[in-house]
C-alpha cells in the first residue's frame, strides 16, 4: 500500500509543536535548576501529551484533505481502534465517490445551464412545447463489423471521440444532445423560442467546430457525415427517457443521412428548405447535387452539400 493511503502517515512537527517542546524543555529546566524535582518529572509527561495531540490533528487533517479531494478515490488502510472505525466510515465515502464517477461516465450528459431553467418553469416537464429547431446529426465514418464479439477497438475510439467533442460543442451552443442509431443528434432551439435562422446558423458554426475538432484528431480520416434539417418538432420530457425532441425535423435528418451514405456523398448536407433559410446570408457555401429527399408524403426536395466536399 502507499504512503499515501497508509492511516498513519509520517510525522511532520509544526513550529506550534516546535515551540511548545522548546517551552517545555526550557521550563523543565527550570524547574530542575530551581530544585523542584516533582514539577520537572511531569514535564515528559506534558510532552508526551502534546506529541499525542499534534498526532491526532495532523491524521485528523490528513483524512479531511482526502474527503475534500473529489478526485482522490483509492481507499485507506484501516488501523485498529478508533481511528480505525473512522478509516473505514472514510472508506465508504471513497467508495460512494468512485460510483459516482463512473456512473457520471456512463449516464448521459447532463442538460446545458438553458435548458435547467426551461425545465424549471415547468412547461416543459408536464406538457412539452413545440420549437422551431434546427437538427444536426452526425455520424463518423465507422462501420460495425459482423462480429460477435463486437466492434473494433479503433471503431469504439472514434465513437468517443466524437461524441466528446459533440458533448463540448453542444454545452457551449445550449444545444439537446442526444444519441440517434450509431449518431449523435444536436437540437438547437429545443429549449428557448428562436427564429429558424438563428437556429441553423448555430448548427452550422457547430457542424464546423465538429469537422475541425475530428480532422484534428484523426488525421487522415475520412469526413464525417452530418446532416441539417430545420422545422417545428416538440420538445418534451418523455417518461424513462428523459428530454427528447420528436418530429419531422429529426426524420428529415436522419432521411438526409441515410440518403447520403447510400450515394457515398460525405460532409454537410441539407434540404432545400433548410437552404432557403440560409441562403440570405451564406448561399455562396451550399452546392446543389443530384439527390433529392422527399418526408413524411411530402415533394422531393433538392439537398444542398457545404463546400467542396465529394
Amino acid at each position: 500500500m502507499s504512503r499515501h493511503n497508509k492511516a498513519t502517515q509520517p510525522f511532520r512537527p509544526s513550529p506550534r509543536y516546535i515551540g511548545a517542546m522548546l517551552v517545555l524543555l526550557l521550563a523543565g529546566a527550570l524547574f530542575w535548576w530551581a530544585g523542584q524535582l516533582a514539577a520537572s518529572a511531569l514535564i515528559p509527561l506534558v510532552a508526551l501529551l502534546v506529541h499525542a495531540i499534534e498526532r491526532r490533528d495532523q491524521r485528523a487533517q490528513a483524512l479531511a484533505r482526502r474527503i475534500a479531494d473529489r478526485q482522490d478515490v483509492e481507499k485507506i488502510e484501516v488501523p485498529s481502534g478508533a481511528w480505525g472505525a473512522l478509516a473505514r466510515a472514510v472508506n465508504g465515502l471513497l467508495h460512494e465517490r468512485l460510483l459516482e464517477q463512473r456512473l457520471r461516465e456512463a449516464l448521459p450528459a447532463p442538460l446545458p445551464i438553458e435548458a435547467v431553467h426551461s425545465l424549471l418553469g415547468g412547461d416543459l416537464l408536464t406538457q412539452g412545447q413545440s420549437r422551431q429547431v434546427a437538427v444536426l446529426l452526425v455520424g463518423a465514418p465507422v462501420r460495425a463489423p459482423a462480429w460477435d464479439q463486437g466492434v473494433r477497438r479503433s471503431g469504439l475510439v472514434a465513437w468517443q471521440a466524437l461524441a466528446h467533442a459533440a458533448h463540448d460543442i453542444a454545452q457551449g451552443y445550449g444545444a439537446l444532445l442526444q444519441p440517434c442509431g450509431d449518431a449523435v443528434m444536436l437540437v438547437f432551439g429545443a429549449f428557448d423560442d428562436r427564429t429558424s435562422s438563428e437556429a441553423l446558423r448555430e448548427a452550422l458554426g457547430a457542424a464546423e467546430q465538429l469537422q475541425r475538432a475530428w480532422q484534428a484528431t484523426f488525421v487522415g480520416a475520412g469526413p464525417l457525415a452530418l446532416a441539417l434539417a430545420s422545422g417545428y418538432a416538440l420538445a418534451a420530457a418523455l417518461p424513462g427517457l428523459g428530454f427528447c425532441v420528436v418530429g419531422a425535423p429529426v426524420e428529415q435528418a436522419v432521411g438526409l443521412q441515410q440518403l447520403a451514405l447510400r450515394a457515398r456523398r460525405s460532409g454537410l448536407m441539407c434540404s432545400e428548405e433548410s437552404y432557403r433559410s440560409l441562403r440570405r446570408e451564406q448561399a455562396a457555401g451550399w452546392q446543389p447535387t443530384d439527390l433529392r429527399v422527399s418526408i413524411a408524403n411530402r415533394p422531393p426536395q433538392m439537398v444542398y452539400r457545404w463546400g467542396d466536399a465529394p
